[in-house]
């Protein structure tokens, strides 16, 4: 999280969260922030645990729910997105970047963890295989390229959108600014 520079925000919403992972270092290094942990009800226990185990419960609200169903909760000014969107098809995520678009507050940026394929959609080469692997266990996953992130994020109504990092496997991260 460090490695991204300097992420100022006062409530994070962590997408699809589970036992907390990120959000455990958002909040350590923004120590005044508070957060939003949203995931499969199934899920929110684990999560409940671990913010209790590293003293972050009273920080943390948890909300059962799926993305793909359900409104967002709202009002967090930083939406944190990791590793959900090579699930999808790509209509499912302009979906799923709507509803963080309508969560966010004005002003609020959303980050998004995944692999992001170059133009030729053949590097980085583990994200090539790892597509091969969606195709087969995803109705329509993938991997997709900085471009169409770009026109998906855009189409919910972000604006600003770039790479924070380039990486080689599922540590790429791309941002954009709600207006």
């Amino acid at each position: 999280i460090s490695s991204l520079g300097p992420l100022k925000f006062t409530h994070l919403l962590d997408l699809g969260g589970a036992s907390g992972t990120w959000t455990i270092p958002f909040l350590r290094l923004n120590p005044e922030a508070c957060a939003t942990i949203f995931d499969q009800p199934d899920v929110i226990p684990m999560a409940r645990r671990m913010m209790k185990k590293v003293g972050l419960a009273s920080r943390v609200r948890l909300v059962p729910g799926s993305y793909l169903s359900d409104a967002l909760p709202t009002g967090a000014d930083l939406a944190w997105v990791s590793a959900i969107g090579h699930q999808n098809s790509r209509a499912q995520n302009r979906a799923m970047f709507a509803k963080v678009y309508a969560a966010l507050a004005p002003g609020g940026r959303i980050l998004i963890r995944d692999i992001v394929m170059d133009p030729s959609r053949t590097r980085p080469a583990g994200g090539a295989l790892f597509a091969v692997n969606m195709l087969v266990a995803t109705s329509g996953g993938g991997t997709f390229t900085f471009d169409e992130l770009r026109e998906d994020l855009s189409s919910a109504g972000f604006v600003k959108v770039k790479y924070l990092r380039r990486g080689e496997w599922m540590d790429s991260v791309v941002c954009a600014t709600k207006p």
